[in-house]
């Protein structure tokens, strides 16, 4: 299931939206002592042929044996999100993220009105047809 919005508006909208508690996270880069767990759904930017994510970097927790989340982040992927390696991430919201990506090649309200698709993978889509 797809939706479009304008990128200044999905964040909020993301966070309305029940029918995401549900999508699959994947992890995005693992170490020893580090990983960056992604949210299942992406929101494709067409007009920079960029995927943005957003997720939580987890630290190794010695004394629980596991990793803590720590922060969120966004992550930046060219193109298609399953065939490439994320290009960039930021303790940030995905229009601060994306601005310090194109490094002032746009201002954040050219970059709030690009049109985007919330892409929600096709088995986390629970709504009736």
């Amino acid at each position: 299931m797809n939706k479009r919005y304008r990128l200044g508006e999905i964040e909020e909208a993301v966070s309305e939206m029940e029918e995401l508690i549900d999508t699959q996270d994947d992890i995005a880069e693992i170490d020893d002592d580090f990983q960056i767990v992604v949210s299942g759904w992406s929101v494709y930017v067409e007009s920079l042929n960029l995927t943005l994510r957003q997720g939580v970097a987890c630290i190794w927790d010695t004394e629980a044996g596991l990793f803590m989340p720590d922060f969120d982040v966004t992550i930046v992927y060219e193109g298609n999100i399953e065939t490439q390696e994320w290009l960039y991430y930021e303790q940030d919201g995905m229009v601060v993220t994306l601005g310090n990506w194109l490094n002032g090649r746009l201002s954040c309200e050219q970059i709030e009105q690009l049109w985007c698709e919330l892409i929600i993978p096709e088995n986390n889509d629970n709504s009736e047809v």
